[in-house]
């Protein structure tokens, strides 16, 4: 049996053994020049958009603010609806507020790791699960498939990914001769440059989130009727004629019972007007063009974010992802629109005795 002395000398490095190979240090520079242009606009696109992304939901007073047309929390609970990521968007709706900021910097962060070549296919591969859970939830309802921005995005992500590790392979590496590159050098500068992009990110939020207008209760264009839920009445279209006896008009009976929403009188042809409708949630009622009203629900059936009225349009329009509903075609998605689902019809009667639209109870 062979024994061990524990007195021997430690060997010595061979000098014939080939050492360690680690990649050699690229700058910001040299890894946009050894890229082809198809590598070099693909990478742009991405970054940039990440980082517009990212900054877009910090600027937007609304997005962590719990009852504003695009909060984070109401697009948890749309994307939960019917899709493959259902589970795990039930499990992040409980944190909303953490949700909606760990996104936001991730995505800064992503975005600026790929501009600046730092840890770029691991950015690439944050970026590819991003965009993958979002086809999974956000755009799983889009159809036909192609309109669905997630998934074109996820296979730009998988292009840049193996683009870049086809580049990063026929990179030429270097012995670890000095200090400067030895491994465990290596791996700090990697920390380092790591905890400098996440720090850059966090500190972009700070700035957009500090540039953001207060959040507020508007309804994205929608006129919410304040009180009862009813619309106020314009003195100059209600009143009524003298009789001619001089006695007063007798005030007309409703003849439904329910919740009033607003008159005819003050609503005119091409407005809306926003209530809450129990069961539903935020609804609106519009008046067409023909002089009739409905109502739908305003929850948008893409990612659940509160739709707004466009007068001019006449359409009831998500400030999310751009989704249209036509309220004159039982709010159906307009052509183009990321939903093929129309917006929920709410049932109102209108009380031809005193011109109130009701919400029969």
């Amino acid at each position: 049996m062979q024994r061990t002395r524990l007195d021997q000398s430690p060997r010595r490095p061979d000098p014939h053994r080939a050492a360690p190979r680690t990649p050699a240090a690229v700058s910001v520079g040299t890894s946009w020049r050894e890229m082809p242009w198809s590598l070099r606009i693909l990478r742009a696109f991405l970054g940039v958009t990440f980082v517009y992304a990212g900054l877009q939901k910090f600027l937007d007073p609304g997005f962590l603010h719990a009852g504003s047309p695009t909060y984070i929390g109401t697009q948890l609970a749309g994307f939960a609806r019917s899709t493959p990521a259902a589970p795990l968007m039930r499990v992040l709706e409980h944190v909303p507020w953490l949700v909606g900021v760990g996104v936001a910097v991730t995505e800064l962060a992503v975005g600026i790791a790929v501009i600046a070549g730092i840890g770029l296919i691991t950015a690439s591969l944050i970026g590819l699960m991003i965009n993958v859970v979002l086809w999974l939830s956000a755009t799983w309802h889009v159809h036909p498939y192609f309109l669905g921005s997630d998934s074109i995005y996820a296979v730009a992500w998988l292009a840049l990914i193996l683009g870049a590790w086809q580049v990063g392979k026929a990179r030429p590496t270097a012995h670890p001769s000095g200090r400067s590159r030895d491994p465990d050098a290596v791996a700090r500068r990697a920390m380092l440059r790591g905890g400098l992009v996440a720090g850059t990110a966090i500190a972009l939020g700070g700035v957009a989130s500090a540039l953001a207008r207060p959040p507020n209760a508007a309804s994205s264009g929608i006129t919410v009727a304040g009180g009862s839920d009813r619309a106020p009445r314009d003195p100059a279209r209600t009143a009524q004629p003298p009789r001619a006896t001089g006695s007063p008009s007798p005030k007309a009976t409703p003849s439904v019972q329910g919740h009033t929403i607003a008159n005819l009188d003050s609503l005119r042809v091409g407005q809306a007007v926003g209530f809450t409708a129990p069961g539903v949630g935020p609804a609106a009622l519009v008046r067409l063009a023909d002089g009739n009203v409905v109502a739908y629900s305003r929850i948008c059936t893409h990612a659940g974010c509160l739709v707004g009225y466009d007068a001019g349009a006449h359409l009831l329009v998500c400030p999310c992802h751009g989704a249209e509903f036509d309220p004159a075609h039982q709010a159906d998605p307009t052509p183009g629109s990321p939903t093929s689902t129309p917006l929920q019809m709410i049932r109102v009667v209108v009380d031809a005795a005193t011109g109130d639209v009701i919400l029969p109870s």
